[in-house]
């Protein structure tokens, strides 16, 4: 059973780390395909349901917007056999970038955390709901 748990919080973490390197990185189809069919994705600016909703999401940021997640280790508080859940606390860095050289950023933009269900389908692990919320924010 424990190597079960194991495997589990093992392709759920995967998850949760290909979702901050697919949106950090541009890779917004892929961020989606994360998503079961009916996913749900809140945020503090909306709440969104589905593969079109969560696409829209992305559709129109600005090519000049240049964000990093660093994902802290989760905590996961139920695993079944077809479910679970954890928490992960990340750090958001967030910033404006235009042409040559590397993005400037002088502070991350908060700390939150996401909270995630996890389903197991026939494709495998998918996010079922996310909610990704501040928790501190750097004055």
């Amino acid at each position: 059973m424990s190597q079960h748990l194991d495997e589990v919080r093992s392709q759920c973490n995967q998850l949760i780390h290909a979702f901050a390197y697919f949106v950090d990185h541009r890779e917004f189809s892929e961020a989606v395909a994360l998503f079961t069919e009916n996913g749900e994705f809140e945020r503090p600016d909306g709440h969104v349901k589905g593969h079109t909703e969560i696409a829209a999401l992305w559709a129109n940021r600005p090519a000049s917007v240049v964000t990093r997640h660093l994902c802290g280790v989760a905590h996961f508080t139920e695993i079944s056999a077809t479910t679970a859940t954890a928490v992960t606390p990340f750090t958001l860095y967030q910033t404006q970038h235009e042409g040559e050289g590397l993005p400037q950023v002088s502070k991350p933009a908060g700390i939150g955390e996401f909270t995630d269900k996890f389903s197991l389908t026939d494709d495998g692990w998918k996010i079922a709901h996310r909610r990704g919320m501040p928790v501190l924010m750097y004055s």
